[in-house]
């Protein structure tokens, strides 16, 4: 009985974390098309550095580590391909 009620636990907690990331997965793919991401890195021939995205972005330089943030985020979702093809 004990062991039932852990599963059910167990399966809420991952359902929980599944709609969070969700939410983090969709503000990230927004943020990517606003900054226009994926011309960025078209433009650098597919594969940019990321002072390269942050000087085509228009970034200031304090900034790069945040658009490393979003990138890692996209990569990890596994969207990080889609949108910057």
């Amino acid at each position: 009985m004990a062991l039932a009620n852990s599963d059910g636990q167990l399966d809420a907690q991952v359902e929980l974390y599944r709609n969070a990331f969700a939410a983090v997965k969709s503000m990230a793919l927004k943020s990517a098309l606003d900054l226009r991401i994926a011309d960025a890195i078209d433009h650098h021939g597919g594969g940019a550095t990321m002072a390269q995205l942050a000087a085509d972005l228009t970034l200031h330089p304090s900034k790069i580590p945040c658009l490393r943030r979003l990138m890692r985020t996209l990569t990890v979702s596994g969207d990080g391909d889609q949108c910057c093809r």
